[in-house]
């Protein structure tokens, strides 16, 4: 399995080549018009579809903050507002690249900046105060004047290896997902760990991006039989009915500005998996 996917990577400038910034450009002028509403998710259950759609979009920014601010600058020349969720366990999180990088998403380009949150696999797996740390890492980006009030969870290697899912962090969060039977306890290499609980007001937020009214949902993490990643592409938005409302989950670390871009992508990441850095 593993080689697999060291495969599958090293051919997706091959494979994902049709994931350029001029393709992703062209699905967003397909949502231009007044049939299509298009809005962060913080917007996302207020606003009404009426006879027309509500698109929210939104960015799971797993490696690179290069590529974010590359799609929410197509997006505000569209006059467009998307969500980009930051991982607080990302190379680039540490990088001082960070809140300045946050700060052109949300006061220069108009969009929302959430929380992408990988908070059970720092504790559990990592052995951090995953409540202590959320609260000072939130204290810290607000300082700095980042609105956060949204959480997404992360799809961390390490959920599906111990069985659990960074849902189970927040208490809304009831019900058991399935392939992720451990909403309590995670077996680990270093004993049995409780799984942190709190709750979205307690750190002042105000809604989980997974956990919204919407009618549909499109996202590039999924692969169909042929092992061919989603891609927005595939998406006919005349095909979704008036009154609809619909998530688009877009990865940036999926796009780059052509196929000779994600190869060097791919000797980057080769090269920092051989001197032990984390690209940013």
């Amino acid at each position: 399995m593993a080689s697999r996917s060291v495969t599958r990577r090293a051919l997706f400038p091959l494979t994902e080549r049709r994931f350029t910034y001029d393709k992703y450009a062209g699905f967003l002028d397909r949502l231009a018009g007044a049939r299509y509403r298009v809005v962060p998710l913080r917007e996302f259950r207020q606003t009404s579809a009426g006879e027309g759609v509500v698109i929210g979009l939104r960015h799971d920014v797993d490696v690179s903050l290069e590529s974010a601010l590359a799609l929410a600058g197509l997006e505000h020349d569209r006059g467009m507002r998307a969500t980009y969720f930051a991982l607080h366990s990302a190379g680039y999180w540490k990088s001082s690249s960070l809140i300045p990088a946050l700060k052109i998403l949300q006061d220069e380009l108009g969009h929302e900046v959430g929380w992408h949150n990988d908070l059970v696999t720092l504790e559990c797996i990592h052995g951090g105060d995953a409540r202590r740390f959320l609260q000072d890492e939130l204290a810290r980006l607000r300082d700095a004047g980042l609105r956060i009030t949204g959480v997404v969870s992360h799809g961390s290697v390490h959920c599906g290896r111990y069985g659990y899912h960074n849902d189970y962090f927040f208490e809304h969060c009831e019900r058991e997902i399935p392939g992720y039977p451990n909403k309590d306890v995670v077996a680990t290499r270093q004993g049995a760990r409780p799984v942190p609980k709190a709750t979205l007001a307690e750190f002042g937020l105000e809604y989980d991006g997974s956990y919204l009214d919407d009618d549909a949902f499109f996202h590039d993490s999924f692969f169909d039989s042929h092992g061919r990643r989603w891609h927005t592409d595939e998406l006919d938005p005349e095909s979704l009915p008036p009154g609809r409302k619909a998530i688009v989950l877009v990865h940036p670390c999926h796009w780059d500005a052509s196929t000779t871009a994600k190869v060097r992508r791919l000797a980057r990441v080769a090269g920092a998996r051989l001197t032990g850095e984390k690209p940013v």
